[in-house]
């Protein structure tokens, strides 16, 4: 009997622990609320005033400011003021401010200050977003990086922020599966974590924890934090497993008000096509596969002049060679490359208003983007739009409210990856001898020629044939900030996300190997989902032994739940074709409905102390522990420890011989465990499935076993050492920062199939061992810095090798020729070797494999002329050894020129496009390659000799080593030169506060020995998918201006 899995709160905390957290709590605090002053708060003395501000003049909010040797104190506002009261001994402000240096004034007899806190060092002493606080980077002993505002908006044209951030963050990859528009787009945080648990890193929108990062328009952006090493994600345990990316959102300035207008306008135009066969030589290579065969192609016994012109006597009869056939040549040379594609038109637009008072600020802003794809009829849209406002109610009361709403949609109308009919696959193997439509208007199709399998003309596809989709999402968060002292902050946060997709697929009756038999079709799926948190901790700051010792404690707890909805139906047979999917009620026969509901919870308690010895000693620990609605009442709850520390070499004494070269050195060093629950919900319990079937002439449903219960089922685990090294150069002109790391995630989360005679499907189950090992380097260089001129570079270089270290001895397949075991990389192909083709010399021994000439040659591993599984070899991987990225950035007064160069080596690229492509000569167009194919006078070639499908080895399509190509690349990703109106100028347009306008160029070259459309690309899953080219959407290149005006 089927039990209802209990997705309410997790179980309890035991005991013991719950105590823990009181004692941690209240250890040491001395709490101090605003209700109960302190005597000395109490004291008779004067109030001074001043306000703390940046380099740039804008105020800095939350700067603490301390009357020295005392812990009476306040922080200042949302303009940067501050109001203080002090005693007659009082002589010392301190005034400090996370990334900056702390400043003391003397207070004498001034009543007001003016005080500039500078940033420390450039690189390694930015604020960073760590989760539940921010920290100096200098006082940070995890693996963190940051990107800021300026460098998100580097490329115009990216669609969304995981383009953004390709190539900025070591140890950080985009993985790119497609060109098309809103196409797959994944992160991947130093490789991939797991089987088949999430691998995407969690997106963390101002607080909010499981955000879509679809939904975030970048221009809204002011950071994001990457946090990398287990130390740095073990705070949000199993939630961090796959890293975490930190969104800081803009908000905004005090003044009077600025509205900015930021917009861009792209032209995509496609740059690489495939090199397939002309009209005359699909024509030979038909000429030569009939010959082989001893037959001769069917037009010239038969005239066919809907594709061919015949010669002609005088009186209009057909003429004939001296071997008594038709004298034909092609009608048509079709390019269906060029019919099918187009330049595509980018609009990127983003309307802002920022505001501040010396209390509340305010950022709201209104963004529209449309991309087109390349590829007719593809094209992606996004409507939204953010406010957030941040105020201080009362001094010790803050509060911030976000809300982002919107709606976006898209198309896969194109079918890429599809194994049917899809617009990408037909566009390449469209025979050129056919045309788009005929002089009678009807529409050319891939079988109008003897042997050409059947399928519909891809243009007609488009237009006849319809798969859409629409999405609704709003997100809302309030955070409440309570100074309880000076010294201690509870925050309370919770949030609503909410989205609504529609997926809507439609075909008119009559498409060829599509809808000429079922009238015509349409679908319509509904998805719902919901997601609820609050966040609540606190956070105590405090200095010991005569400031010595800084310490920094955050301790809370989070509760999290999320609900989706599901539905399907559909029709088809339709009477009338101009109802689309709008009318499913007019197609004569239903397809079955169908519905569903998955909820789930996580309740979770967190620890993390932070210490700063001397400013040279750095020791940091984190403690999780996560209880998750997905696992059985064993294995409830999972806990998730870390551990980090750093030592500041060039604060110590023996280092001072060296400081004149090496401005700051620092080195880390961590260890922390992270976890997994990102598995469907109910697998630690026996489900059913249910259909439907024909019993006695009746539509009966039926109840069959699915998934087995494995109640015993755990977590996956993952633990991760990191060792690091940041250096700063020449007083920081150069800054290099070295991280090492080696990641095994162990229990892996794995479904398997189950004996047939336990009733039951599947089971899920803690299968063995997987680990990452990379190196990190991140190098700035300011190479120049005169008063107008400067030019920085910045080389960012990662490797990543991911082993499989246990899975009980067995050999996984993993999908497209790969494999898994023990001792090797994860998902290598496992395919054949091809040595060639046999030649005239050979013909006994390849009789022994019951081959001929100018059959395919492959090795036999084992010499038992049998090409067998034994014969398979291991050929490489699909993911990238080594990715490096060099960034030039030239300034010149207001002028800026942006060279964005990146190279990618180390992995191969299985083209079943190409394969496909040579490999079946006579169902559809291929490759010039077939040219090459084996003849009597050209034996030396790995294509098999040509022929009819009747041969037994036509299209002999075994995926082997032919069909793996060395993927490496440089491409120059992205130019830009953008001009920034100085003050004099601006002068003259009075209303107008800054004016910034640009052309860049995205994707303009691409150096590669691989003959596809491109090489980031992949199908079927962002993992074991990547680097496999199955009519992959070609990617564009794209000439974007773009306009910055305020005022």
């Amino acid at each position: 009997m089927k039990r209802r899995q209990n997705v309410n709160a997790p179980g309890r905390m035991p005991i013991l622990m719950k105590m823990m957290m009181v004692l941690l709590l209240f250890l040491g605090m001395g709490l101090n609320v605003h209700a109960t002053p302190s005597p000395d708060s109490q004291q008779t003395g004067r109030n001074i005033t001043g306000v703390v501000v940046d380099e740039e003049g804008e105020p800095v909010i939350g700067a603490t400011v301390m009357i020295k040797g005392t812990d009476r104190g306040t922080t200042t506002g949302i303009d940067g003021s501050f109001t203080l009261n002090i005693a007659g001994g009082d002589k010392l402000l301190a005034i400090s401010y996370v990334g900056m240096i702390t400043a003391e004034l003397e207070i004498g007899n001034k009543n007001h200050f003016e005080v500039v806190l500078r940033t420390d060092a450039v690189l390694m002493e930015d604020l960073v977003v760590i989760g539940y606080g921010a920290r100096s980077k200098r006082d940070v002993s995890i693996a963190v990086s940051s990107v800021k505002s300026e460098e998100l908006n580097e490329r115009p044209s990216a669609f969304n922020i995981m383009e953004s951030i390709a190539g900025k963050v070591a140890g950080v990859t985009n993985i790119s599966m497609s060109g098309r528009p809103g196409g797959s787009s994944s992160l991947r945080v130093r490789g991939m974590g797991s089987i088949n648990a999430g691998k995407d890193p969690i997106y963390v929108l101002d607080g909010v924890v499981g955000v879509d990062p679809g939904i975030i328009n970048s221009a809204n952006i002011e950071s994001i934090d990457i946090l990398k090493d287990a130390a740095a994600t073990a705070m949000y345990g199993a939630q961090g497993s796959n890293g975490v990316v930190l969104i800081t959102t803009k908000k905004g300035k005090k003044g009077k008000g600025s509205i900015t207008y930021d917009g861009n306008v792209g032209f995509g135009f496609m740059t690489r096509e495939l090199d397939v066969l002309n009209a005359d030589e699909y024509m030979e290579v038909q000429r030569r596969s009939y010959a082989y065969s001893g037959q001769v192609m069917p037009h010239l016994l038969t005239p066919d002049e809907r594709l061919f012109y015949y010669a002609k006597d005088g009186s209009g009869n057909y003429r004939y060679d001296d071997n008594g056939l038709l004298i034909a040549s092609p009608k048509y040379d079709t390019n269906w490359q060029k019919e099918l594609t187009r330049t595509a038109v980018t609009n990127d637009h983003i309307l802002s208003y920022s505001s501040g008072s010396d209390d509340t600020s305010i950022y709201a802003s209104l963004g529209y983007q449309n991309h087109e794809g390349i590829v007719k009829g593809s094209e992606y849209e996004r409507i939204s739009g953010t406010v957030n406002v941040n105020s201080r109610i009362k001094e010790w009361l803050r509060m911030q409210v976000v809300g982002t709403v919107g709606s976006q949609k898209g198309n896969n109308n194109d079918m890429e990856n599809s194994f049917g009919q899809g617009v990408v696959r037909n566009m390449i193997e469209m025979p050129p001898i056919v045309p788009v439509r005929y002089e009678d208007g009807t529409w050319g199709r891939k079988g109008d020629y003897m042997f050409s399998e059947e399928g519909e003309n891809p243009l007609l596809l488009l237009r006849d044939r319809r798969d859409e989709w629409k999405q609704n999402f709003s997100l809302f968060s309030l955070n409440t900030t309570i100074d309880l002292s000076s010294k201690l902050t509870l925050t309370l946060q919770g949030d609503l996300q909410q989205t609504y997709r529609k997926r809507m697929s439609y075909a008119k009756a009559g498409l060829q190997d599509v809808s000429e038999n079922n009238g015509g079709y349409a679908d319509i799926y509904n998805y719902d989902n919901q997601k609820m948190s609050s966040e609540n901790y606190f956070t105590y700051n405090d200095e010991y032994l005569s400031g010595l010792l800084r310490s920094e404690f955050v301790l809370g707890a989070s509760w999290y739940y999320n609900r989706s909805e599901s539905s399907s139906s559909g029709s088809e047979q339709f009477f009338d074709d101009s109802f689309g999917y709008h009318n499913l009620s007019a197609g004569t026969t239903w397809h079955e409905p169908t519905s569903g509901m998955d909820q789930n919870t996580m309740n979770s308690y967190y620890f993390r102390m932070n210490h700063n010895i001397k400013d040279r000693y750095l020791l940091g620990a984190t403690f999780r522990a996560d209880g998750a609605s997905n696992f059985g009442a064993n294995n409830k709850y999972g806990f998730f420890p870390s551990v980090s520390a750093g030592w500041h070499l060039s604060e110590e004494e023996f280092f001072e011989p060296l400081r004149q070269t090496v401005s700051q050195a620092k080195l880390r060093t961590s260890y922390g465990l992270v976890g997994n629950a990102s598995i469907p919900s109910y697998r630690t319990i026996s489900q059913y499935g249910n259909g439907t079937t024909i019993f006695n002439k009746e539509l009966s449903s039926f109840v069959v076993l699915s998934n087995l219960g494995n109640k015993d089922l755990k977590w996956e685990s993952s633990s991760q050492f990191n060792v690091g090294l940041d250096l700063g150069l020449l007083n920081n002109r150069f800054e290099l920062i070295l991280d090492f790391y080696s990641k095994s995630t162990r229990d892996l989360l794995f479904q398997k199939q189950v004996p047939i005679t336990t009733g039951y499907s599947t089971t899920w189950t803690n299968l063995g061992e997987i680990r990452n090992n990379g190196f990190e380097a991140t190098f700035t260089s300011r190479n120049i810095n005169t008063g107008d001129f400067s030019w920085t570079t910045d080389l960012v270089y990662a490797t990543n090798k991911l082993m499989t270290i246990d899975i009980n001895g067995e050999t996984i397949e993993t999908g497209n020729n790969t494999i898994a075991r023990e001792g090797i990389e994860w998902a290598s192909y496992y395919v054949y070797r091809r040595l060639g083709t046999w030649s005239l010399q050979e013909v006994e021994e390849a009789a022994k494999y019951g081959k001929k000439p100018g059959d395919i040659k492959y090795e036999d591993v084992n010499g038992d002329y049998k090409i067998d599984e034994a014969d398979r070899q291991l050929m490489g991987n699909g993911r990238p050894k080594g990715n490096l990225t060099m960034v030039n950035k030239f300034s010149y007064k207001g002028l800026s020129l942006l060279v964005d160069l990146n190279y990618v080596y180390g992995f191969k690229i299985m083209s079943i496009t190409r394969a496909m492509g040579e490999n079946r000569a006579l169902y559809s167009n291929s490759m010039k390659t077939m040219l090459n194919a084996w003849t009597p006078e050209n034996q030396n070639t790995m294509i098999a000799a040509l022929r009819l499908p009747s041969d037994p080895y036509f299209g002999e399509n075994e995926k082997d080593s032919f069909m793996l190509h060395k993927g490496d690349f440089l491409r120059l990703r992205n130019v830009s030169l953008t001009y920034t109106l100085g003050k004099e100028m601006l002068r003259w347009l009075k209303e107008v506060n800054g004016l910034t306008v640009g052309v860049s160029a995205e994707n303009l070259a691409l150096l590669t020995a691989y003959p596809g459309y491109d090489t980031e690309l992949g199908a079927f899953s962002t993992d074991n998918g990547q680097s496999i080219d199955f009519y992959s959407y070609p990617r564009p290149t794209t000439i974007t201006a773009n306009l910055k005006i305020t005022f």
